[in-house]
């Protein structure tokens, strides 16, 4: 499997090199220096895990893909799909997303909406008493380069299912979960770099938040740790590869995931 699997991300590297030199349409090749940048783009990883806010959303070897399309005259404004994949067909999630950004600021709404174990999914069932989506704001700030501390704060806004509290009789209220994280490079412009982050999360109503496996809990932390990130060179092409060492004191759990950016 091991051998497969390395094979792939040469194939696939190789061929993205090649794609850096000519832009195929309709089997005509247009030159570089004729093509003119373009609004939509796509992204490919493989990872051994998927990690999210601390938590292990699968376990095991994840393709995500990530289209975007930017709007306006500057182009601050997108939209598009996250998706990702496990290579044992357990895990199955794709998010919908509006995001504004301009210089090291962000903001944007995702509508979150992970399949894994649901026996018959339904994407377009946004009922409050029994959707599975969650609507996610996002926010985050990147201070100047001479202090690059980032700042991440994020808010599930609506959750259904899966973060919510009973209040009364069969009346239920979304504990609105928030997600907090503090980030700084470390080690930035070398050939090695290292950054170092750390996220804390708290319920804004209710008894516990959507990040911790307690009964009870009104603030932890839940995601700890460190991504050292490199870039190998494969038949000309600048692959970027990182490690991430993640600790989730909250849920006692502890992971190593390996990340490479195909394209």
């Amino acid at each position: 499997m091991k051998k497969i699997l390395i094979a792939a991300v040469l194939l696939f590297t190789g061929m993205s090199g090649y794609a850096q030199n000519t832009v195929i349409s309709d089997t005509i090749v247009t030159p570089l220096e004729e093509t003119k940048t373009s609004r939509l783009d796509f992204n490919v990883n493989l990872k051994t895990s998927h990690l999210w806010r601390g938590l292990v959303i699968n376990d095991g070897m994840t393709a995500t893909g990530y289209i975007h399309y930017a709007l306006g005259k500057e182009r601050n404004l997108s939209v598009g799909f996250w998706g990702g994949a496990g290579f044992n067909g357990k895990y199955t999630e794709i998010n919908y997303f509006i995001q504004y950004q301009k210089n090291n600021f962000s903001i944007g709404l995702w509508d979150l909406f992970n399949t894994t174990g649901i026996e018959k999914p339904e994407v377009f069932n946004y009922n409050k008493n029994s959707t599975t989506h969650l609507i996610d704001l996002r926010t985050s700030y990147r201070f100047p380069a001479a202090f690059p501390l980032r700042i991440e704060a994020d808010m599930l806004l609506y959750s259904g299912l899966n973060d919510r509290e009973v209040k009364g009789s069969n009346n239920y209220s979304s504990r609105n979960s928030t997600y907090v994280e503090i980030s700084y490079p470390i080690i930035r412009d070398q050939k090695v770099n290292l950054n170092l982050f750390m996220g804390a999360a708290f319920p804004l109503s209710g008894n516990k938040h959507l990040y911790t496996n307690a009964v009870e809990s009104d603030f932890d932390i839940v995601n700890a740790g460190m991504t050292v990130a490199k870039n190998i060179e494969i038949f000309q092409y600048k692959l970027p590869v990182s490690a991430t060492a993640m600790w989730n004191p909250a849920n006692k759990i502890a992971r190593i995931q390996l990340n490479v950016d195909l394209f």
